[in-house]
């Protein structure tokens, strides 16, 4: 019994020594948390919100599908709320499905059609260059920057 506590009585400083120094490391870290809460909760931003734009420009939106069942309706309708000027604002949903994707794109750009949303369902008859030839075949008609 002497033996184990005489090792205990040196085995006690160093752990005690190093669990006071793993204390100081995590309340030097809580510290730093806390300053950078601080900071961001107090000072401006670096980058201010920009002016309202005079003009607005237009653009074209280009999305590419292929066999995208469960996502093209999504995307459409996402893609349909953008919040930009109708007028100056084009859709192309470029579409290479072999799937039954190209019916519901159809269907779901008709729709939005006849609500007034200038959105076109573009379909080539091959899949030269995949997703990034359809962007590319869709930009030679594309009205927008």
């Amino acid at each position: 019994m002497t033996a184990l506590t005489a090792l205990l009585d040196g085995i006690w400083l160093p752990v005690m020594a190093l669990y006071v120094l793993v204390m100081a490391v995590f309340l030097a870290v809580g510290c730093n948390l806390a300053y950078l809460v601080y900071l961001a909760a107090t000072r401006p931003p670096r980058h201010p919100a920009p002016p309202p734009l005079q003009s607005y420009p237009m653009i074209t939106v280009q999305l590419p599908i292929f066999n995208e069942l469960y996502v093209v309706e999504r995307l459409i309708r996402a893609a349909s709320h953008l919040r930009w000027p109708g007028n100056r604002l084009e859709i192309q949903v470029l579409d290479d499905s072999t799937d039954e994707t190209q019916y519901i794109a159809a269907r779901v750009v008709r729709d939005y059609a006849a609500r007034g949303v200038n959105i076109v369902h573009v379909r080539r008859e091959d899949r030269v260059g995949y997703k990034a030839g359809a962007l590319a075949a869709g930009l030679e008609a594309a009205s927008g920057e």
